[in-house]
């Protein structure tokens, strides 16, 4: 054999060999690629979210937005605080046929996991090819706790059903959201304030009850004092709604009338400042007041006067605002109302 002869076929040679090693690599190279698939897509979905592209994150998730998902636009996630910050993604494992990636967020100084799922959609042996599986968004979930006229927005939305006293809860992307509040009444106010979204199926509601402004917290123990104030100028022995009462007829039957109420002791009065079951609670410590009276005989008519020694009282009930300012409902133990 000749020397070009050899020459050529060792060249021959090399290209086979050099064409199989590259024809390996590449298989290697793609074998690796489509096993890190997974990682990526959830690299992909969070460094989104980093950014605020909610959208394009809901795209790579598989997140399709209803109308009534007022939260989920890159408009809205503009404003949201408490973003993620960083993240680090975990490897694929596969259990019991379920392969799951986990991934690690930072959300200002708190950390969480995650984790995402995944389906095999094809492929060949070794080289799988992978979908993420839809990803459950996060939620909000808010309860306003106020009375009918308080208004809210959340995030610069201002929802279309004002939902009070119920708890409302709306699909959302890793965050907080502002929410501000507009009152009817000077006399209460609820604090603007962040309400942060929580993992699907994690709920936590956060309850917004509306406060007493130093106005309405002056006008709440007025309406108290001056409903104590008209049951102690009633002339009965048992003034309706009120919390102190005497019998009307005596142990040897004498009729009790024109009753006269001294209060002795002006029970002190705790406000609650927060609304709560329909209004703002009101509880008192013990007071004394006493009573005289005229008692008229049974048997000839004859008449006289009786009193009784100092006794004490004490009362609860709650405090509303109407048209005509605060007003002050008594309730006995049982949660009914006096009166």
């Amino acid at each position: 054999m000749g020397r070009s002869t050899r020459a050529a076929l060792w060249l021959g040679v090399t290209v086979v060999v050099l064409a199989t090693l590259a024809g390996a690599v590449m298989s290697i190279a793609t074998i690796g690629m489509a096993q890190e698939l997974p990682r990526t897509l959830v690299a992909r979905y969070l460094t989104a979210l980093e950014h605020g592209k909610a959208e394009q994150a809901m795209r790579i998730a598989g997140i399709h937005r209803s109308a009534g998902d007022i939260l989920l636009t890159d408009k809205v996630y503009a404003t949201a605080t408490h973003r993620i910050t960083s993240f680090t993604v975990g490897r694929p494992v596969t259990r019991s046929g379920r392969t799951t990636v986990e991934a690690v967020l930072t959300q200002g100084d708190q950390e969480q996991r995650r984790t995402f799922a995944f389906e095999r959609t094809g492929g060949l042996p070794g080289v799988p090819l992978w979908r993420m599986a839809k990803v459950a968004p996060d939620t909000v979930s808010f309860e306003v706790q106020a009375p009918d006229g308080m208004t809210y927005s959340i995030a610069g939305i201002r929802p279309a059903n004002q939902a009070l006293r119920t708890i409302v809860t709306l699909r959302a992307l890793p965050g907080s959201y502002p929410m501000s509040f507009t009152s009817p009444n000077a006399a209460y106010r609820i604090w603007d304030a962040d309400v942060a979204s929580r993992p699907s199926g994690r709920p936590q509601t956060t309850r917004f009850p509306a406060q007493l402004s130093s106005d309405g917290d002056t006008a709440a123990r007025a309406a108290v004092d001056a409903w104590l104030d008209a049951c102690v100028a009633t002339t009965v022995a048992d003034p309706a709604g009120c919390p102190f009462v005497v019998d009307d007829t005596t142990d040897d039957g004498y009729t009790v009338s024109g009753v006269h109420w001294t209060l002795d002791d002006r029970p002190l009065v705790a406000v609650d400042s927060s609304w709560a079951h329909g209004g703002w609670m009101v509880s008192s410590d013990r007071g004394s007041i006493e009573a005289s009276a005229t008692v008229t005989s049974p048997s000839d008519g004859s008449t006289g006067q009786a009193s009784t020694d100092p006794f004490e009282f004490e009362y609860f009930g709650f405090v509303t605002f109407g048209p005509g300012g605060a007003v002050f409902t008594p309730q006995l133990s049982d949660g009914s109302t006096q009166g």
